[in-house]
């Protein structure tokens, strides 16, 4: 699905899109969208993060073969995050 989506682009894989390629290819359904919301307040997710996030779930939709980003595919994404160890 990456080849297809870049092809004729210097852009190989899902990890190297900008900003404007993830608003791009990055659609989500709506429940994820909520999801989203939610996670980057609870989470204070920085806008690189955000992206991160994002680029991420679009892979794991490209696994399934689904064209949006679903709740599911968002919420795996959200699990892979490093988690900050506070003390």
């Amino acid at each position: 699905m990456q080849k297809r989506r870049f092809q004729g682009d210097s852009i190989l894989t899902n990890a190297e899109m900008g900003p404007a390629e993830v608003r791009q290819f990055c659609s989500l359904e709506p429940g994820a969208q909520a999801l989203l919301r939610s996670a980057m307040k609870q989470l204070s997710l920085s806008a690189r993060a955000f992206h991160r996030v994002l680029k991420l779930a679009r892979t794991i939709a490209d696994l399934s073969g689904s064209e949006a980003i679903s709740p599911s595919h968002l919420a795996e994404a959200l699990q892979y995050r490093p988690r900050t160890q506070v003390g």
